[in-house]
């Protein structure tokens, strides 16, 4: 075949050429085939661009094997994250499984806002639907001193969360519950923040295969008729839960920004703001405890 790998491969130019038209067919652009190949080589060997660059040979031996592995799998369009079980957010590292959804940028920018909007020690921070952990411990980690609850439905999910939390040394309160269902913990928070399903059953045919095919529907998607509930049932424990002058952050659907907005502004929340992602998406909402 025309880009087999094989043992006789010895420098990091020549893996990184034969890796990248061997995964290049499976992805969406030459740059994503990039990032891909880089990353690989970085996993395993230890290497980046500027090694490739250079062309240095290969310190590390890898069986043949394990590398036309990962080819047939992203060819299958598995994600890259799943496959060596590893995810990046805000340059931290994260353990990813088909249990959690992969940490997307668009979060990571919901993340910085928090951090510069909230200075203060000792804040009290909720994080619904937590999956694999990123933002919870990723807000522990940066903000002074946090106090953070994190809850999710999937015990499977907090499963990878708490090995997470263990990697980084972050101590988060694991909680596993139904929002939709359950009564929150007896308690208020400065910070709620959460990335709940928002994608519509419809929108399915618009998403790439690798994600409808690897990360769990139920973490992603809501019904068609009735796309606002987690946001609906979020706006009624916020009422409650937060403290007086607390702050929610929610991932949003840019598809129903104004319809966020509304349903807050009937809440009594203050300060209901949409904010854009950096593709002048609509992408979350933030809004004051009506308190």
């Amino acid at each position: 075949m025309p880009y087999q790998i094989i043992n006789m491969i010895n420098s990091t130019k020549s893996l990184y050429e034969n890796l990248y038209q061997r995964i290049l067919p499976a992805v969406q652009s030459p740059d994503e085939c990039r990032a891909i190949t880089l990353r690989l080589l970085s996993h395993y060997y230890q290497c980046d661009g500027l090694a490739v660059s250079l062309d240095k040979k290969l310190s590390l031996e890898l069986p043949t094997d394990v590398l036309e592995e990962i080819v047939i799998r992203l060819h299958q369009q598995e994600p890259i994250q799943y496959i060596l079980q590893t995810a990046y957010f805000l340059d931290l590292q994260f353990m990813v499984t088909p249990a959690v959804l992969i940490p997307r940028p668009e979060t990571e920018e919901l993340v910085l806002l928090i951090l510069r909007e909230n200075t203060l020690s000792g804040l009290q921070v909720l994080d619904i639907g937590t999956g694999s952990g990123c933002m919870a411990i990723t807000l522990e980690q940066e903000l002074s001193h946090a106090q953070v609850d994190a809850i999710d439905i999937s015990e499977q999910a907090l499963k990878v969360a708490r090995r997470n939390a263990a990697l980084h040394q972050a101590h988060i309160s694991w909680h596993q519950m139904d929002i939709l269902q359950s009564p929150l913990p007896d308690k208020k928070w400065d910070i709620i923040v959460s990335n709940p399903p928002y994608v519509c059953v419809s929108e399915k045919q618009h998403m790439q295969q690798r994600v409808l095919s690897y990360e769990p529907a139920q973490a992603l998607f809501v019904p068609d008729e009735a796309p606002l509930v987690f946001y609906e049932q979020i706006a009624q424990l916020a009422s409650t839960h937060l403290k007086p002058a607390g702050k929610l952050y929610l991932e949003i659907n840019e598809r129903f920004g104004a319809d966020l907005a509304t349903l807050f502004n009937k809440h009594q929340f203050r300060e209901v703001c949409i904010g854009k992602d950096l593709n002048g998406k609509d992408r979350w909402i933030t809004a004051r405890s009506p308190q």
